[in-house]
């Protein structure tokens, strides 16, 4: 096997064997949100001691890497403002803070007309089938106290047809997230009383001349950013 390709096949590996530490690891969040995630244990005993400093390693290359795309993808987007008005980056701001509150309202509302104007075809179809199914099996996902911590933008591609547009960014977020019965109002996931934090990945697209939500990557790793590159057709 070619060096290159057993380097890289390492580096994957020891990235997702690392995530899943983080998962195993670090306290439990979520428990489902828009999209169907899942908070995992917390903890760890002894090997949670024996390998934090680890992962507060690992975080921390994480949030530089974060910084560096950010501040890659602000300089493009400048330029292509220039000559595409859709790219000006207050109103990209406003338009992923509308469809974070849009999409957590249209999941615990099991409604997902509510985010129809705020989310791409195919994202609609997969939330809607995904809230069917809680309906049908008389569970409703609860989510308050809901807040946008940090939004950057960690990726922006812009294409001669401006249909193939996207740009991705790195979401951090807290909320009360727990699921109920319905009727009845039982929980039968999460706790009522506790905020916890998350962060994903938002990939956004135009389609009919707008932006939208496009996908929820619910796994933040070093991997989905080593491939991210901003840039113009």
């Amino acid at each position: 096997m070619d060096n290159r390709i057993k380097n890289t096949v390492s580096c994957g590996c020891g990235s997702i064997c690392l995530l899943l530490l983080l998962s195993a690891l670090l306290p439990a969040d979520l428990c489902a949100r828009a999209g169907g995630g899942g908070g995992g244990g917390g903890g760890g005993g002894i090997m949670g001691i024996i390998l934090y400093p680890f992962i507060l390693i690992y975080i921390g290359i994480l949030h530089y890497r974060i910084a560096q795309k950010n501040k890659e993808a602000a300089a493009l987007i400048e330029k292509f403002a220039a000559s595409d008005s859709g790219w000006r980056m207050e109103s990209l701001k406003q338009r992923i803070e509308e469809c974070f509150f849009k999409v957590q309202e249209a999941w615990t509302e099991r409604n997902q007309d509510l985010a129809r104007g705020y989310i791409s075809r195919r994202l609609y179809d997969k939330h809607k089938a995904q809230t069917d199914l809680m309906i049908k099996d008389g569970e409703k996902n609860i989510l308050k106290n809901i807040n946008l911590i940090e939004a950057k933008i960690v990726e922006a591609i812009d294409y001669t047809d401006n249909s193939k547009d996207l740009f991705r960014v790195y979401i951090k977020g807290s909320m009360i997230d727990y699921t109920v019965t319905d009727p009845g109002g039982e929980v039968i996931k999460g706790k009522p009383e506790e905020t916890g934090k998350f962060t994903e990945l938002w990939k956004f697209t135009r389609e009919d001349g707008r932006w939208v939500l496009d996908e929820i990557d619910q796994e933040v790793g070093l991997d989905d950013l080593a491939a991210f590159r901003s840039r113009s057709e």
